[in-house]
Formats: structure tokens, C-alpha cells, sequence
């Protein structure tokens, strides 16, 4: 073997050197090459973070091969390390779910600089294109163009959502529940928010504006669908009312008309409502698709 490496790399033995060896930490067992991709993308998530915090090459060096040296993240001995590690792997798990990177980081309590770097680095992941699947879902890839132009066009304000996505918005303490069948369940919504609204405490003026909001969305139930029903939950300072209709959906071709458009109003559209909602609401969040409408309003709660 030696003779056949001499003569392929034309060194004679009298020249060849002894390479020093170099000491690493020992490999952690890794099954498939699909794991091996996924610890690089958070390694590098870790490592980059570290050099815009100007982190000395040795530490950094060492971060990066905890990915390697682990058997799973969570088993990563320091704590600061581990730490960076699992937020490393939600970011690269978003990117690889097609997610809004800062719809997520709104529940993550991080320093404002920290969420800056983070979402720097992610973004240079991102570029990289890395994450482009072979097949293209056409209609996935539209319905994220409208997502992800209508979050950027309204500052966050208005959020396009998938089914799977809704069961998170659905979490806290139930503080009233109407079904939506027929006119008379207008006054009947309203009624009842206002009193789920009084018993915690807000103000009249908060009663009232929320109160215009969500008579705007339960009468489009009657208009654009079979039935519905409103939920109002509350969690800490935040008050979600989710109101689910079975409806044919909404189109997308005219989101950013209903969104965007001030008065804009057309048979299939929600009359004047988005507009009105994304004044008065923190946030408003949409699922749709052809078996029916999930709108979610997210108000202040507090007091």
C-alpha cells in the first residue's frame, strides 16, 4: 500500500512526513445521511451566531462539534450550549417547514439583539437554497407567495394560516362558545362576548370596538356559509376569538384587494371586514380551503 501511495502521489519515501495527529471528541452514533445534513444545518446555525458574537475560533470550533459528539442535542452537557442548540433546530426545522420566521420568534423570550442575529443567520441559510424540494407543489408554492407578501405587506398584522396550523390558536381557558346558525345568533355572539369581556375586566371602549369586530365576522358566516361557531379563549394578556365556518373558502386572487384595499367589498370577500379587524385587532389569522374558514382575531386582553 505504501509503494502504490508513493507512486500515485510521486513522493519518495525519504520525503514523506509523519502528519501529526489531531484530538477530537469521539463521533456519536448517527444512522442516516439525512441526520448527518440535518446536525450540519444546526451546526452551522450555532457556529455562524457564534462569530457575529465575535466568539474566539477554539470556542466556536468546539460548538460546532458538539452537533457531532452528542448523541441528540438535549444530551448536550452545558447548558448555555444546549440552549443555543435547540433554538438552532427550530429555526432550521422552520426553514425546512416553509415557515414565517418572525411569526415563530414572537413566542420565543429572547433579547431583542439575540432575535436579530438569529434571524440574520437564518436568513443566510435561507439564500442558500438549500432547502428547495425536487417536486414543487405549485399550489403551495402560490398560497406561500400570497402568505408570506400579505405578512409583509400588513407589518404582521394579517397572517395566512394551514389546517394543521390552527390547533395551535385553539389553546387557554374557553370563556364563551356560540353556534352560528341563523340571524337571531348575531345579537346572541355579541351578547355573550360582551359578557366574556366584562367578567375579566376590560374596559367599555375595548367591549365595544371588539364587540364591531366580531359582528363583522359572525354575520359573514350567514353570508358566505352553511353555519359556524365563535370561541372566545383567553391565555395570560391575550384573548383569541376563533370562528370557524363550513363555507367554499375564501379566494385567494382577491386576499390582497381584501387586505390591502381599504372598502374594498365583492360578493365572495368579507365586505369591509379585514380592513376594520386589523385596526382594532393585534393580529388577524386566516385558514381557508374549499371544506370551509377559520378566522382568528387576536386582541389585547389586558385590563
Amino acid at each position: 500500500m505504501n509503494r502504490l501511495l508513493t507512486k500515485i502521489l510521486s513522493i519518495s519515501p525519504e520525503k514523506q512526513k509523519k502528519v501529526p495527529t489531531q484530538t477530537l471528541p469521539p463521533l456519536a452514533q448517527i444512522a442516516s445521511f439525512k441526520e448527518v445534513h440535518n446536525r450540519s444545518l444546526i451546526a452551522w446555525v450555532v457556529y455562524r451566531m457564534a462569530d457575529l458574537a465575535e466568539m474566539d475560533y477554539k470556542n466556536k470550533e468546539s460548538l460546532f462539534f458538539h452537533s457531532f459528539s452528542n448523541s441528540t442535542i438535549d444530551k448536550i452537557p452545558d447548558e448555555k450550549a444546549r440552549q443555543l442548540f435547540q433554538l438552532a433546530r427550530l429555526g432550521v426545522n422552520w426553514l425546512q417547514n416553509n415557515e414565517v420566521i418572525e411569526e415563530r420568534l414572537k413566542d420565543l423570550p429572547i433579547s431583542r439583539k439575540y432575535r436579530e442575529t438569529f434571524t440574520r443567520v437564518l436568513s443566510e441559510l435561507h439564500n442558500e437554497s438549500i432547502f428547495e424540494q425536487v417536486s414543487v407543489d405549485t399550489k403551495k408554492m402560490e398560497w406561500e407567495v400570497y402568505r408570506d407578501v400579505i405578512y409583509a405587506a400588513t407589518n404582521g398584522s394579517f397572517l395566512l394560516i394551514d389546517q394543521g396550523e390552527v390547533k395551535q390558536y385553539k389553546q387557554g381557558e374557553i370563556l364563551t362558545e356560540v353556534l352560528i346558525q341563523e340571524r337571531g345568533d348575531v345579537p346572541k355572539a355579541r351578547n355573550a362576548a360582551k359578557e366574556a369581556f366584562t367578567k375579566i375586566g376590560l374596559k367599555s371602549s375595548k367591549i365595544l370596538s371588539y364587540n364591531l369586530i366580531i359582528s363583522e365576522a359572525v354575520t359573514n358566516i350567514l353570508k358566505h356559509a352553511e353555519n359556524g361557531k365563535m370561541c372566545i379563549l383567553s391565555e395570560e394578556d391575550i384573548i383569541r376569538v376563533v370562528i370557524k365556518d363550513k363555507g367554499p373558502g375564501f379566494p385567494m386572487k382577491i386576499l390582497p384587494k381584501a387586505t390591502l384595499m381599504a372598502g374594498f367589498s365583492m360578493k365572495e370577500s368579507l365586505g369591509h371586514g379585514f380592513t376594520l379587524m386589523m385596526k382594532i385587532a393585534k393580529q388577524v389569522i386566516l385558514e381557508t380551503s374549499s371544506s370551509g374558514s377559520t378566522l382568528i382575531l387576536i386582541l389585547d386582553g389586558k385590563e
